[in-house]
């Protein structure tokens, strides 16, 4: 089993598919945020999103972000054992659809 674990980051940059106010509206409704905090985030960018995730997972929310105009990118946090105090959830039910 690979333990390494990874983490979504937001450019702050849309997709050439959607416009910067439809892709705010989109992470807001994918992370259950306000359009404010979104809107916070991807002026803060590059930002992480979610971390310590498998690489599948990483991947999944990547897909995700993207189909909805979002750019974005997963990055190795290194492995399990590397990162004091950090243990696998078995899911909080954060995971996109």
């Amino acid at each position: 089993m690979d333990e390494t674990l990874y983490r979504v980051i937001i450019t702050g940059h849309v997709l050439g598919c959607v416009t910067h106010s439809h892709a705010i509206r989109a992470f807001a409704n994918l992370f259950s945020i306000s359009p404010e905090e979104a809107l916070t985030r991807f002026d803060h960018a590059p930002c992480v999103v979610r971390a310590h995730l498998s690489r599948e997972q990483a991947e999944k929310y990547c897909r995700v972000m993207q189909r909805l105009g979002i750019q974005c990118a997963y990055e190795c946090e290194g492995p399990l054992h590397a990162l004091p105090g950090i243990y696998p959830r078995l899911g909080d039910g954060a995971e996109p659809s």
